[in-house]
């Protein structure tokens, strides 16, 4: 479905299920889609995650970018304090990955990349059942499957493990992979991980390490990387910022590569290559 038609579409599709206003829609602005939400224009960027052993891009995480309103030049996801009630949040959230998903489609480099995108840890509570079903129908819109997208969430190791388990497992179940972002933060606890079983474990920022701290951080990050795989989940090593911490994800072994030294938030995305399929023989 053509562009225009889409931003169309998703313009009624959410006065009629959310009696939303005008200017609370999409627009296209400059070849880019765009979002309102309570005043604020809203707007996509793309940062790449690269395969440590092959140095190739393989995909790119969405970031939500506030171009104008009372949260431009601030922390983009202040504009979620402007949700009115649990409601409102879940709408905004949608909204937010509808518009990366539009954003992504217009990325030509993009074609057999995956694309990660954030949930908010409030969907995650507010929402009872059926997760990933309405963004699925979302995505088939966009001429997407699960099978492109990457959902990020996250643990601080306090909720029931039991709720979080089960809204895990029902995005896997569709087709999504499942990211635990920022493990470390609030808990290294690889019982709890094992329970949760996600496709991917992106450790915080804080293991990475800092000047004068890299050779400790060298060797917890190459005993958790470890432990995870054991456990069947691919390891980001994200927010790597300067030579010596992106010699710390290399030697930790690590699977995959993020951060400002690999690659900055930017409005397009960096070519994704494709392996060669090998020719049969005549």
């Amino acid at each position: 479905m053509p562009l225009t038609e889409l931003v169309h579409y998703f313009n009624k599709r959410n006065r009629l299920a959310h009696s939303v206003g005008e200017e609370d829609c999409f627009a296209i602005v400059s070849g880019q889609v765009r979002a309102q939400f309570r005043g604020n224009v809203l707007g996509s960027l793309f940062q790449p995650v690269v395969e440590r052993v092959s140095g190739q891009v393989i995909g790119h995480e969405a970031y939500l970018q506030v171009l104008a309103g009372e949260w431009a030049g601030g922390p983009s996801q202040g504009v979620f304090l402007e949700a009115s009630d649990d409601h409102e949040l879940v709408y905004l959230d949608r909204l937010v990955r509808t518009l990366h998903a539009l954003n992504f489609l217009l990325e030509r480099e993009q074609r057999g990349g995956f694309l990660a995108l954030n949930i908010h840890p409030q969907l995650l509570r507010v929402v009872r059942e059926h997760h990933g079903h309405v963004f699925e129908s979302i995505l088939a819109r966009c001429g997407l499957t699960p099978e492109r997208i990457v959902l990020e969430v996250s643990d601080d190791g306090f909720d029931g493990l039991s709720r979080l388990r089960s809204v895990i497992a029902a995005y896997q179940e569709r087709g999504y992979r499942v990211a635990i972002d920022n493990f470390g933060r609030h808990t290294a606890c690889l019982d709890r991980l094992e329970a949760l079983s996600p496709d991917i474990v992106k450790l915080d920022r804080s293991l990475i390490g800092h000047a004068g701290h890299l050779s400790l951080a060298k060797r917890v990050m190459t005993e958790l990387s470890g432990e995870i795989r054991r456990l069947g989940a691919s390891v980001v090593c994200q927010c790597i910022e300067n030579p010596l911490q992106l010699q710390v994800a290399q030697d930790a072994n690590v699977d995959f590569l993020q951060g400002y030294r690999i690659g900055r938030p930017a409005v397009h995305c960096l070519p994704v290559v494709r392996q060669r399929q090998p020719r049969e023989a005549a």
